[in-house]
């Protein structure tokens, strides 16, 4: 292993993060995608339904109504329903009369609607995949690094005399001992305008903290093992940052923490906090 393949191991690093997150914002906009979906046609099931009853009430087409799902519930619970009323519009039209809903909705618009929410979830188990090989692969090269750095730690000592420069200077793979910092407490707002987040935090009173880094990944939930730096204060520095990150589509969600570092790298994270753009 030389220094320019060291190099170009982190650069290959450096670029699969920045794959991840693109990855995450898949995921994120195919999820936000289905969601809208199934809420539109949600809406649509419960209209058919209400129409039906109104037009033949007692009759042997109330037991065949389907039950409303939930927008949060998985695709067997969603489409299951979705089908149902799609057969039993297609009888109705045909044993009694073709059934239109409010705006001049049609069977063939619901139909064209159900086709389309197929299709994302297919698109959103292909983000999900994609997501999945993309962290794999950096994980790997993360692997492969830790490697490097822990025979570049072993072999030091052993070609410098002790107190030289370079072995004072080595890079570590753990935190030197102390204790950890107290942590900030960290708040958030969607901004409408700019369709950014806007974070705040208060300064940290613990005399230790010698900085502070503002980390968040794109989704509804903060994962460690996919988050992203954003930015780095000092501790009489700002308490509050915007900016464009994560919430690219309508629908889309963003979490962030606030971690406080001591000068031995000991660090606490604050309370998660998660921003939601609307959906459209």
């Amino acid at each position: 292993m030389t220094l320019a393949a060291f190099t170009a191991l982190r650069a290959t690093l450096q670029t699969q993060r920045a794959q991840v997150e693109s990855a995450r914002n898949g995921t994120e906009g195919s999820r936000g995608d289905l969601d809208s979906a199934k809420a539109a046609l949600l809406a649509r099931l419960n209209q058919f339904n209400a129409k039906i009853r109104s037009l033949s009430p007692g009759t042997r087409w109330q037991p065949l109504l389907p039950k409303a799902y939930n927008v949060s519930e998985g695709m067997g619970r969603v489409i299951r329903p979705l089908d149902d009323a799609a057969d039993l519009w297609t009888r109705y039209a045909s044993d009694e009369a073709p059934v239109t809903l409010s705006g001049t909705y049609s069977l063939d618009d619901f139909t064209d609607e159900l086709a389309a929410l197929k299709l994302l979830y297919t698109a959103a188990a292909s983000a999900e995949n994609a997501l999945r090989l993309t962290r794999g692969k950096r994980n790997e090269t993360q692997e492969k690094i830790h490697d490097v750095i822990r025979q570049y730690r072993s072999r030091i000592p052993a070609e410098f005399l002790p107190g030289s420069a370079i072995l004072e200077t080595l890079p570590r793979l753990s935190p030197l001992p102390g204790s950890t910092p107290d942590p900030v407490a960290l708040d958030g707002t969607y901004h409408a305008a700019t369709q950014q987040p806007v974070l705040t935090w208060a300064a940290p009173a613990d005399p230790s903290v010698v900085k502070l880094q503002l980390r968040g990944n794109v989704g509804p939930a903060f994962d460690a093992e996919d988050e992203t730096l954003i930015d780095t204060f000092l501790p009489a520095g700002p308490t509050t940052w915007t900016g464009p990150f994560g919430l690219t589509t309508p629908g889309t969600a963003a979490s962030f923490k606030i971690f406080t570092l001591t000068a031995e790298d000991n660090q606490r994270g604050s309370n998660e906090v998660t921003i939601t753009r609307p959906a459209a």
